[in-house]
């Protein structure tokens, strides 16, 4: 089994068997920075994108939206017309049944000699 021991046969003056040459580490920073940097402008100008895009989206759902909206308030305005053109018809149907009740109704009164 490995172990996780630190080798105390190495001081920290000294230079590690394992090490590069000064200059190659501070190039190598520098090119990981440069890569992260590019990476982060690559996101921010995508993000951007997905940003105009969801905008755009957004602006052609609202615009949908409101012409169904449009097309369901002249429906439902249609479906009121209707529905009120056949109550006053039913209304006036009553309303001449009633009268021709009511009218009876006086006529059998009279007959039976029953005035009111």
């Amino acid at each position: 089994m490995a172990s996780n021991q630190a080798n105390t046969g190495i001081s920290l003056n000294e230079k590690s068997p394992f090490s590069t040459s000064e200059r190659q580490v501070p190039a190598a920073l520098t090119m990981m920075v440069d890569s992260m940097k590019s990476m982060v402008e690559r996101a921010k100008i995508d993000l951007e994108n997905v940003d105009q895009r969801a905008r755009a989206d957004l602006e052609n759902i609202d615009q949908r939206a409101r012409k169904d909206v449009a097309l369901l308030d002249q429906r439902a305005r249609e479906d009121i017309q209707k529905v009120d053109q056949k109550a006053r018809k039913d209304i006036a149907i009553l309303d001449k049944r009633g009268r021709e009740d009511h009218e009876l109704l006086r006529k059998v009164r009279q007959a039976k000699g029953l005035a009111s």
